[in-house]
């Protein structure tokens, strides 16, 4: 793709934008759509741009993905959730590189883009269960906070005590 293409998509991108504020306040209820099309150009760009732009497909994964956790947040009004977001970041460095390695036939890149990708989502579930369930409490997560996890605690000190005083009573048996 030659720049005079990329730039014309990011023009169109841009007036889209700036004529959809004509009809919704962006300032207040979309603004992340200005971290989100810049991370798409890029994406675009390195779609479009042939081996030599590949590598912004990584950039442009990351950059979209902080747009898209910030509108989510924006939408809910749930900014504490960067507690655990934060993952999708490090998930999105892998999509990234996978899409490299797609774009240049690297199939190392590609498995490594994938591990990483994994990695970053399963720290997202791990850490969003916590913050969400155990940390801030929402739904099911007071209950399980306020009574299921200290009745696991006390019933797993319960088992070890029984378990270590276990050999000691068959021994006095023999």
């Amino acid at each position: 793709m030659d720049k005079q293409r990329g730039v014309g998509i990011l023009l169109i991108i841009l007036g889209a934008i700036f004529l959809f504020g004509r009809f919704v306040n962006l300032g207040a209820v979309l603004w992340p759509f200005f971290v989100i099309a810049p991370g798409v150009a890029l994406l675009v760009w390195a779609f479009l741009g042939g081996r030599s732009a590949a590598g912004l497909a990584v950039p442009g994964s990351i950059v979209t993905t902080v747009g898209l956790i910030l509108m989510v947040m924006n939408a809910t009004n749930t900014f504490e959730a960067w507690s655990y977001a934060w993952a999708l970041v490090v998930a999105s460095v892998g999509v990234g590189t996978f899409l490299y390695g797609s774009l240049v036939t690297d199939a190392k890149r590609q498995r490594d883009g994938l591990r990483t990708a994994a990695a970053g989502l399963v720290m997202f579930a791990a850490f969003g269960i916590f913050f969400q369930f155990l940390v801030f409490g929402d739904r099911w997560g007071t209950w399980v906070g306020q009574w299921l996890l200290p009745l696991l605690l006390i019933g797993g000190g319960v088992y070890m005590l029984y378990r270590q005083q276990r050999p000691a009573m068959e021994r006095q048996q023999t």
